[in-house]
């Protein structure tokens, strides 16, 4: 799905997702394979840079599906 196809939908996607990233505590952080990343450089790279910005909302989105799946769907 790209963001243009999305249209308002993936912006409301990219506000909810980095409503919860700014959320987190200071000291969180995460890891992306041998990556670590704290919650101002998670926010910054969601920010500025697309691909970052597209890879975790492509995460995201298989994770709700994966989530609803598993719920049965309901």
């Amino acid at each position: 799905m790209s963001h243009e196809a999305g249209g308002g939908l993936m912006d409301s996607l990219e506000k909810a997702i980095l409503k919860y990233l700014m959320e987190r505590p200071d000291g969180w952080k995460w890891v992306i394979g041998t990556k670590t990343y704290d919650k101002k450089m998670t926010i910054e790279k969601f920010k500025n840079d697309r691909k970052f910005r597209k890879f975790i909302i492509e995460q995201a989105v298989l994770l709700a599906i994966d989530l609803f799946e598993k719920s049965g769907g309901k």
